[in-house]
């Protein structure tokens, strides 16, 4: 069955759109990486980030309202404290796809003075984080996806929630540190998400994506100079533009891989999501999971560990 849908409910309503409505803003990035090194208190948040307590209130309480964390009071204490919930864990895969983009394009100064590498816990075997289309499965290539449309795609209104607007403190981490700043805001991933659909000039931009001619103008910009997408003019007379993905943007392929696997799970009726990834070979369908490229097993948190090693210099 064939389903018609607008631009505008194919780049709001897709499982990676509906992801990043929960998870896709700087603060929230940031928080969830706190997490998973351990952070479970308020005011540890608070401290290590800089975050404003309004702002961490708010979200803290969306994280919680939309299942990625749950609070709860430790026995013997008054105040709460925030654990990741089995849907939050699972975006772990999600920051080592991020991390890794961000090490190749985006590196913070202590991923150029350091290597990160991962490890299973249990055997100590080193692990490849890869994104394949099932377990035990195999890569996914740009240009082998096609989409099939489902019925229950249809537009959706931008979060409340959606960048962050105030300097914040930077911390030391091996991980998610500086993309946030390139990629935490739904508006950003609302362009990127464009290019990867093949939706490329500014008008069809203002039409799927429903932002407001001076702010589609400023993302648009900030991708250019940010490197992930190029400027190239299609039309002379009066100049007419359109925005592809650079090869940082096209690597941006596996992190959107990951995070539809994840929305699919959580997020979607798996067996029928809004939008379903297919293999233009074969026609499979393909359900994005983070494996270890070695044994193609799902990565782990709690299986998971990582260490810091200065590169070896030649003499």
């Amino acid at each position: 069955m064939t389903v018609s849908v607008s631009s505008r409910a194919l780049v709001t309503g897709n499982p990676v759109a509906l992801a990043h409505a929960i998870i896709g803003d700087a603060w929230s990035q940031l928080i969830l990486r706190e997490a998973f090194y351990g952070v479970r208190r308020f005011s540890d948040w608070s401290d290590s980030l800089g975050i404003p307590r309004s702002v961490l209130s708010q979200r803290l309480a969306r994280l919680c309202e939309t299942g990625v964390l749950k609070s709860r009071v430790p026995e013997g204490r008054k105040r709460a404290e925030y654990v990741l919930t089995g849907m939050g864990i699972d975006l772990f895969g999600v920051a080592l796809i991020q991390g890794l983009w961000e090490r190749e394009f985006a590196p913070s100064p202590m991923q150029e003075r350091y290597s990160l590498t991962f490890v299973d816990v249990r055997s100590n075997e080193v692990i490849e984080p890869v994104v394949l289309d099932r377990e035990h499965g195999a890569t996914i290539a740009p240009q082998d996806v096609a989409i099939l449309l489902g019925p229950g795609l249809v537009e959706h209104e931008p979060p409340a929630l959606r960048r962050t607007a105030m300097a914040r403190v930077q911390l030391e981490r091996p991980m998610i540190e500086r993309s946030v700043t390139i990629m935490g805001d739904y508006w950003t991933w609302s362009l990127v998400g464009c290019a990867f659909l093949r939706i490329r000039r500014f008008d069809a931009m203002l039409e799927a994506t429903g932002m407001a001619p001076n702010m589609l103008s400023d993302r648009l910009a900030r991708l250019v100079d940010d490197g992930l997408l190029k400027k190239s003019q299609y039309r002379s007379g009066s100049p007419r533009f359109e925005y592809r993905l650079t090869r940082a943007g096209v690597a941006l392929h596996d992190l959107v891989m990951a995070l539809h696997g994840w929305s699919e799970r959580w997020l979607c009726d798996f067996d029928s999501p809004p939008l379903k990834l297919l293999r233009r070979s074969s026609g499979e369908r393909i359900t994005p999971v983070v494996c270890d490229r070695k044994t193609g097993k799902v990565i782990r948190a709690r299986q998971t560990g990582w260490r810091m090693e200065a590169p070896v210099r030649p003499r």
